[in-house]
């Protein structure tokens, strides 16, 4: 395998890990007493999925208004309900739309596995304050291994594979 391969495989498996790890998909943009306005990538260009999501969140008690815009992946909502409430909405449908079609490529094992990943997520983030998380831990530890192989062993392209699949890792962080 020659140094442009294993650069194209290290990022393609970097980020696969990062959609694997990453939170929901929605980003809290803007947020008022009673009106807040998401972001999920999924949205950009879904006509289907931002109707099926605004259908879904009308017949939600508490939520007065939706307004979902596939152009930019938003979604407004207006609500009378108390903010944790609609934070449990949102991880609901979160969770509603990671889950694989009756089609899908990959099965419980599939679903049990990325399951117990994101477990072990939020327990390492809960049991650190929010100061790590398991992206993290991973993209230091392969960024420390490839590393100690480029330093002390003279390695390429794997030392240099590490440490790219850790920045693939971490490129999507705040």
């Amino acid at each position: 395998m020659n140094y442009l391969t294993g650069l194209a495989l290290g990022v393609s498996a970097g980020h696969k890990l990062h959609q694997l790890l990453q939170g929901g998909g929605f980003t809290l943009v803007h947020a008022l007493p009673a009106r807040r306005r998401y972001r999920h990538d999924d949205l950009l260009d879904n006509r289907e999925l931002a109707l099926q999501w605004e259908q879904h969140l009308r017949q939600i008690q508490g939520i007065t208004q939706v307004k979902i815009t596939p152009e930019t992946g938003s979604i407004l909502l207006l609500y009378t309900c108390r903010d944790e409430y609609l934070d449990l909405v949102i991880d609901d449908l979160s969770r509603r739309h990671k889950m694989p079609g009756p089609r899908a490529g990959y099965g419980r094992l599939g679903m049990n596995i990325r399951g117990l990943g994101r477990q072990v997520n939020r327990n390492i983030v809960k049991n650190t304050d929010q100061l790590l998380d398991l992206r993290t831990i991973l993209a230091g530890l392969m960024f420390v291994s490839g590393a100690a192989k480029m330093w002390t062993l003279g390695q390429r392209p794997s030392g240099p594979q590490m440490v790219w699949w850790a920045y693939s890792l971490l490129k999507g962080r705040y």
